[in-house]
């Protein structure tokens, strides 16, 4: 009777997310209990489904009912995971000890699960089933949001949807004047990026550029003023290997003796370049966890100097590490910014903004990704993104999810 009351209650109101989601939890949760007879599948599988109903919810308008709707969006949550092969898929519980109702600190902590996974807007509307014209779906929206504006708020608005208007048309326009009547037609430095496959064969030890070591004592004389050692070679810098066209250490005093530490701790004089990129690498993943940090800052000393204060930080702070103990250590080392591709080739496929590194070495380039192959702990770094160059069989994956 209670659940029959509560569905009259709601039957003509615009919920929100948010009480959509309290209100058929535990409905939800004892369907999803019901099919796998696991807590934690349970869990999981709630989690997504939440998620996916999100991302769907237009759907429900054209439903015969929620209980219908959700019903559909749980199996094919479902059928997702176990061909993906995330859930344990192991009977902890029999029909008869399905939990009636989820309880409130299970509720609490599926819903931080939902909101760490990705942003949810908990006042976002939830639609009524039945109606599915694309008018109506402008129409209720905007009838709930004027419902609480006065006059003067519709006025303001109305003048930031024109600016908007304005400002997309003037951006359309000069995208496409600098793309189609702008643009000189050549190739940006940017998209030359690696070197023709059957150059492979062709490149031998001769195709090099010869630099002799008295004009690269010079350099670095010029450079540092000083810090070069009697020999007149950095001791920390293999400068065999050093085609950057900037110095190897940053403008930070402080943190240049920082950096010259840790590559006299991991760096061999035996070591060949791929074992000692694969040192600094190993270094930066593993003495670094994951932090979405809020400050924005690209600076290579601002970020050198946040990881250095807290051992953390995100794709521009282990991407500029990585470029700064390269570049230290002699090689040309470069960062990019672009996006990663979740989940790509898939329904669930999201591009976010991503920073990682390049680096030209014996004539060729070869790219980098330590913050993505690196667990969030620092405690696990694979080599998926190490030293992927068109030609390895590392460039397929990484040519799919860099972009």
């Amino acid at each position: 009777m209670a659940r029959l009351a509560n569905r009259k209650k709601y039957k003509k109101k615009r919920e929100t997310f948010m009480q959509f989601y309290n209100r058929t939890c535990d409905r939800v949760f004892g369907y999803v209990f019901e099919r796998c007879l696991n807590h934690a599948d349970t869990m999981i599988v709630c989690r997504e489904a939440f998620i996916d109903m999100y991302f769907d919810i237009s759907s429900l308008r054209s439903a015969p009912s929620v209980d219908y709707w959700q019903r559909k969006q749980v199996d094919k949550t479902l059928r997702y995971l176990v061909r993906k092969d995330r859930l344990s898929m192991i009977h902890e519980k029999t029909l008869a000890d399905v939990p009636d109702s989820i309880t409130v600190d299970e509720k609490e902590e599926l819903w931080r699960r939902i909101n760490r996974t990705i942003d949810i807007d908990p006042w976002r509307l939830v639609p009524v089933p039945g109606k599915s014209s694309i008018f109506t779906v402008i129409a209720d929206q905007a009838a709930s949001d004027m419902s609480y504006m006065s006059m003067l708020d519709i006025a303001k608005a109305a003048g930031v949807v024109l600016l908007i208007v304005a400002l997309i048309g003037g951006a359309g326009f000069g995208a496409y004047y600098f793309l189609f009547r702008g643009s000189s037609g050549g190739v940006e430095a940017m998209e030359e990026i690696f070197l023709d496959e059957r150059s492979y064969d062709e490149y031998n030890e001769e195709s090099r550029v010869r630099v002799t070591d008295e004009e690269i004592n010079a350099l670095i004389k010029e450079a540092f003023d000083g810090l070069e050692d009697e020999g007149g070679l950095s001791s920390h810098s293999a400068v065999t290997h050093n085609s950057s066209k900037e110095p190897v250490y940053t403008k930070d005093n402080a943190i240049n003796d920082q950096l010259t530490t840790i590559l006299d701790e991991i760096l061999k004089d035996e070591m060949s370049d791929n074992e000692r990129l694969w040192a600094i690498y190993y270094y930066v993943g593993t003495h670094m966890r994951y932090e979405n940090v809020s400050d924005k800052s690209e600076e290579q000393v601002t970020l050198l100097k946040y990881y250095f204060k807290n051992q953390t930080g995100d794709s521009r702070h282990y991407s500029m590490l990585f470029k700064s103990l390269c570049n230290a250590a002699g090689y040309d080392c470069e960062v990019i910014k672009g996006r990663f591709v979740l989940n790509a080739d898939t329904e669930f496929r999201r591009d976010i903004l991503h920073y990682w590194n390049r680096m030209r070495l014996n004539g060729m380039y070869y790219y980098y990704d330590c913050e993505a192959d690196t667990d969030e702990f620092g405690t696990q770094v694979r080599e998926y993104y190490f030293m992927a160059t068109d030609g390895n069989i590392k460039w397929s994956v990484w040519n799919r999810d860099h972009q």
